[in-house]
C-alpha cells in the first residue's frame, strides 16, 4: 500500500513542502537509480534494506533516517525476509540545504537513527491526511505540521550528541539555558533530572558538558546558588530557617544546614548572628 499526497503552496517561504507519504513495500521493492529536483528524507518504521547513493551503500533498517538531495543518483532496496515500511517528506527552498545541516544531514552522512522518544512517523501521516482533505488543507497548518517533523529531528540529533561535539556554540547555549532555568527555578524543590529534561539532553551528556564548561557539577551549581540566596535572606530578613529552607527550594531542614554549614562554615543560624553583631557594633 503506497499513499502520497502533493502540495502547491501560493506563497514561496525559505523552505517549501512539495509532497509527503507512507508505504508498507512489497518483499521484491526496489526503487532503480534515479534523481530528485527536491530534498526527501524518509523514516522507516519497519523492516530493513540498503540505500546507495553516489556510489556507497548504507544498510537501514526501523528507526533509520535517510536523505536524497537534488540531482543526487539514489536507489534504495528492501530486504525480502523483512520488507521496509516507511514514511516520507519531500521539500524545495533557498534554506532547505542549511536545514538539512540542522538536522544531522550531510551528503558524507545522509543515514542517521531518530531516537524513539521522537517519531516522526505518525506526524507524516497527518500531515498527509490534510493535503487529502480537500478543504481543510491551509499553509498555516501545513507548515506547522512540516516544521514539527522537524523539530522532532532536530531534538533526536541533538540527544545524539554529535552535533554539540562539531558545534561549541550550541553546547554554550545548552548550559546558558540550564543556567537561566536553574537561577528562574531553584526557590522550587527542582532536581538535575528537572534541569536534564528543561534542556532536552541525555543526562550523563548533559553532566559531561556541564562539568567542561562551568568547572562543577549541576547539582553542585544549584546547591550553591540556593546557599548564596539564603545568605542574603539570613542577613535582610527575619525568616526563621526552616522557612528559609522552604524558600530557596529545599525541604529538609537538617540537610539544608548541614549544606550551608559546609560551604560556609557557620551553621545559618550562627551566620545571622555573625552578620548582625557586626552591622550592629559601633
Amino acid at each position: 500500500m503506497k499513499i502520497e499526497e502533493y502540495y502547491a503552496s501560493k506563497i514561496q517561504r525559505d523552505v517549501n513542502l512539495k509532497y509527503c507519504g507512507y508505504e508498507e513495500c512489497a518483499p521484491d521493492f526496489r526503487m532503480p537509480p534515479h534523481t530528485r529536483s527536491e530534498y526527501l528524507i524518509h523514516y522507516i518504521t519497519q523492516g530493513w534494506g540498503t540505500y546507495i547513493c553516489e556510489g556507497a551503500a548504507y544498510p537501514i533498517r526501523q528507526g533509520d533516517l535517510f536523505i536524497i538531495y537534488p540531482s543526487q543518483l539514489a536507489s534504495y532496496h528492501t530486504s525480502p525476509e523483512d520488507p521496509l515500511h516507511f514514511s516520507w517528506l519531500a521539500f524545495t527552498g533557498d534554506s532547505a540545504d542549511t536545514l538539512t545541516e540542522q538536522l544531522g544531514f550531510s551528503r558524507q552522512s545522509p543515514v542517521h537513527k531518530l531516537h524513539p522518544q521522537y517519531s516522526i512517523d505518525e506526524s507524516i501521516r497527518t500531515l498527509a491526511e490534510h493535503l487529502e482533505s480537500v478543504g481543510f488543507c491551509n499553509d498555516f497548518t501545513i507548515q506547522s505540521l512540516m516544521y514539527s517533523i522537524f523539530s522532532n529531528i532536530a531534538q533526536s540529533y541533538s540527544l545524539s550528541g554529535k552535533y554539540q561535539k562539531e558545534n561549541q556554540t550550541v553546547l554554550f547555549e545548552h548550559i546558558g539555558k540550564a543556567k537561566s532555568y536553574i537561577k528562574c527555578n531553584y526557590i522550587y524543590p527542582i532536581t538535575v533530572q528537572d534541569i536534564v529534561e528543561h534542556v532536552g539532553l541525555e543526562r550523563s551528556y548533559f553532566s559531561k558538558i556541564f562539568h567542561k564548561f562551568t568547572g562543577t557539577t549541576a547539582q553542585n551549581y544549584l546547591l550553591d546558588l540556593r546557599i548564596q540566596r539564603s545568605k542574603l535572606l539570613l542577613e535582610r530578613t527575619d525568616y526563621t530557617v526552616r522557612e528559609i529552607c522552604s524558600y530557596v527550594g529545599m525541604k529538609d531542614e537538617y540537610y539544608f544546614s548541614r549544606a550551608f554549614k559546609r560551604s560556609v562554615g557557620l551553621s545559618p543560624s550562627l551566620y545571622r548572628q555573625n552578620i548582625r553583631s557586626r552591622t550592629e557594633s559601633p
